[in-house]
């Protein structure tokens, strides 16, 4: 069903050029021309502005606008949707610029995905201003020196005790002096 735009802005509850400004970027694509004069793919129209303009929190919507307006969107590589990745701004452009108009993401997605990483981004330097974020490096390094140490400890035992398990004949006495050295050791590892 085609509209007139000042049609259109009484269906949407705004002014004529409001609507005008929207049809240079955010509909432009339910444009027709029908008979020399300019007029809009109703549903379409109706479908791109709702996809393409920012909430500002005091509309309301209908039930149809908000099943418009939040399609989810389908993931070409097999990752979830909402994945964040971090292309170059080439491969970026290269991608936006391949897709077909019906598959890049409408204003209000993109404007979302954003705001979802920054808010990450925050949380992250949140947690490491208070300590509970550590960098990856240090964990590391300190995974490592733990169990150098540890193979240090448990290499020690048998040089400490050859002679005393060689003139033992006892195996329980044995068990018994094997896991004191074991215990010892690892209590010192504990302490650390």
């Amino acid at each position: 069903m085609l509209i007139s735009f000042s049609d259109f802005a009484r269906l949407k509850g705004v002014s004529a050029p409001a609507v005008t400004i929207a049809a240079k970027n955010r509909i432009k694509d339910a444009i027709v021309e029908n008979g020399g004069k300019r007029m809009l793919d109703r549903d379409k129209a109706l479908d791109l502005w709702d996809r393409n303009t920012k909430r500002n929190g005091s509309e309301k919507l209908s039930p149809e606008a908000r099943a418009r307006a939040r399609r989810p969107l389908k993931s070409d590589n097999g990752s979830p949707a909402g994945e964040i990745l971090k292309p170059t701004p080439d491969q970026l452009k290269t991608l936006i610029m391949g897709l077909p108009e019906d598959q890049i993401p409408g204003l209000d997605v993109s404007r979302e995905r954003k705001e979802h990483y920054l808010a990450e981004v925050a949380r992250m330097d949140a947690l490491a201003k208070r300590g509970e974020l550590v960098p990856n490096d240090g964990v590391t390094k300190e995974a490592s020196r733990l169990g150098r140490q540890v193979r240090d400890l448990l290499l020690i035992i048998p040089g400490r005790n050859a002679a005393s398990l060689a003139t033992m004949q006892d195996a329980e006495a044995i068990k018994a002096l094997l896991e004191a050295e074991i215990h010892t050791a690892l209590r010192g590892l504990a302490n650390d």
